[in-house]
């Protein structure tokens, strides 16, 4: 795919939020955004079973979950719109947030990493549409600090990287905030493989496109 057409992308989540945002009302943001998110996966990744639902483990239940790939070949269990799958048979758990706070990611962290003591090979992932904490505590949580001969984050291996269970991070909030008196929008994609590695550069669908595709190539 083109970067035009990342762009694109990036424009289109942005514009539906705000959209979503100006007719907000209890119990149907969210559930908007993760509609949209859906969709788009199901328009630009082939062959890829979306659900929203229930994930279970081994004598322990995930709860409900606002977006789950199913792993190809596993049984589709989808009854009303909602699927209860086990954490075995989910090929990625993505977590969508409005206006995301600090303890919430820490919090999707731990249950990233219970379900992969199920299942070591589910994608966990979070796409924030806005960050109701600073860009710079998330990334430093990452190994990553602000460096202000650069003026922009490096890997900081004196850190202590505080998620060991979230595969990706996607902040599509265009918001800005400073750091010795440098402003810098809110925006970034995190992925993880052994470290963390950081992308700063828009557009960011292109990064989460790239790892929910890599689930069904």
């Amino acid at each position: 795919m083109s970067i035009e057409l990342f762009s694109y992308l990036d424009d289109l989540l942005s514009l539906q939020s705000d959209a979503a945002e100006r007719h907000n009302h209890n119990g149907v943001l969210g559930a908007v955004r993760e509609e949209f998110l859906k969709q788009i996966l199901k328009e630009r990744v082939t062959n890829i079973q979306v659900h929203t639902g229930e994930v279970t483990g081994e004598s322990v239940d995930f709860g409900q979950q606002d977006i789950i790939v199913r792993r190809p070949g596993a049984i589709n269990t989808e009854l009303g719109g909602h699927v209860r799958l086990a954490a075995t048979d989910c090929s990625a758990v993505i977590e969508v947030k409005s206006n995301v706070k600090g303890t919430e990611i820490s919090s999707f962290d731990q249950k990233a990493i219970l379900i992969k003591q199920n299942n070591p090979e589910t994608l966990c992932g979070l796409v924030c549409y806005k960050l109701a904490c600073r860009k710079e505590t998330v990334l430093r949580r990452a190994g990553f600090s602000y460096d202000k001969d650069v003026e922009g984050f490096i890997r900081n291996d004196s850190l202590n990287v505080a998620y060991t269970g979230v595969d990706f991070i996607l902040s599509l909030d265009d918001g800005e905030e400073i750091a010795d008196d440098t402003p810098y929008t809110k925006a970034f994609f995190l992925k993880r493989k052994d470290d963390y590695d950081l992308f700063l550069q828009p557009p960011f669908s292109q990064y989460f496109l790239m790892e929910i595709n890599s689930l069904v190539v």
